[in-house]
């Protein structure tokens, strides 16, 4: 009994100072935009409101081979206007093996046709490779806001990743859409000149995107394990009525399904064609 008492006491110690160094790691560390960046996440988009639109600088529109790799590395600006939103759209992007596991975005189409697509992402270094446990521990990513035409995310999705997408419409009025959008310009902002660690569990694609929408309307996205477990998003979504399309979260998901429709799509390489060719595909206004 004393040994096991003993082995006990050893292991809550070990916790303890392993805990502590954890601890002390985060507070020591500091985020920082200054590194050797990846070519993908080499610009930090910026995001300026003047009369209520944004000017948005640093928007990725890359064109890939059908092997994944940046045929054509093109970055744009544009300006984003919350009275010319059409519709808002969240994203879900499964991959691996595990059901809970996956990648959120959000996608905003305009009047003149064009969709951008903000996307949370751990921003790497050239030559980093993305860890989700390390990060759940260790401040070893900062993140930052991705913004993309869709031509650009939807074929990194398709050629590069490999993963099949599933866009659903907000099924929220069209005034709260336009505010989502400015909640997610208003954080690439604040980015500018303040770098945050990415942490898997607590700062990753979903929950800052919900804690944005949270900071302009609190409490419009509560809590659920779905923050943390980016793979059942849709499923919360669903059952709280915020995304809409079908009856069912299994309809919704099948008239959503991206995937098959990008590679004939993707022959039209002005983003609004593009857009409006998926919108067709899909069946959608």
């Amino acid at each position: 009994m004393r040994v096991l008492r003993r082995v006990v006491s050893f292991l809550l110690i070990a916790l303890v100072l392993a805990a502590a160094g954890l601890w002390v790691n985060w507070q020591l560390a500091t985020p920082s935009h200054d590194r050797a960046w990846r070519a993908d996440h080499s610009r930090l988009p910026t995001a300026t409101e003047t009369g209520g639109a944004w000017a948005l600088t640093d928007i990725r529109d890359w064109s890939y081979g059908t092997d994944g790799s940046a045929a054509e590395q093109i970055w744009i600006d544009a300006t984003l206007d919350p009275g010319q939103l059409v519709q808002a759209c969240f994203v879900l992007e499964p991959f691996g093996e595990a059901a809970a596991i996956a990648h959120t975005m959000l996608a905003f189409e305009f009047a003149d046709g064009r969709t951008y697509v903000a996307s949370v992402e751990a921003r790497r270094e050239d030559g980093e490779s993305y860890s989700a446990p390390k990060a759940a521990i260790l401040p070893i990513f900062e993140y930052m806001v991705v913004w993309t035409t869709d031509r650009d995310m939807w074929g990194n999705s398709e050629f590069w990743a490999g993963d099949q997408l599933y866009r659903y419409p907000l099924a929220i009025p069209l005034d709260q859409q336009q505010a989502v959008l400015g909640a997610m310009l208003t954080h690439t902002a604040a980015l500018q000149d303040q770098p945050r660690f990415y942490n898997t569990l607590f700062s990753n694609c979903t929950n800052v995107l919900a804690r944005s929408v949270n900071d302009i309307a609190p409490g419009a996205v509560p809590w659920h394990p779905a923050w943390h477990l980016p793979g059942h998003a849709d499923d919360f979504l669903f059952g709280k009525g915020l995304i809409g399309g079908a009856d069912t979260l299994e309809a919704a998901r099948a008239a959503g399904h991206l995937s098959p429709h990008i590679p004939a799509a993707y022959a039209l390489r002005d983003p609004a064609a593009f857009s409006r060719a998926i919108n067709a595909a899909l069946g959608a206004p």
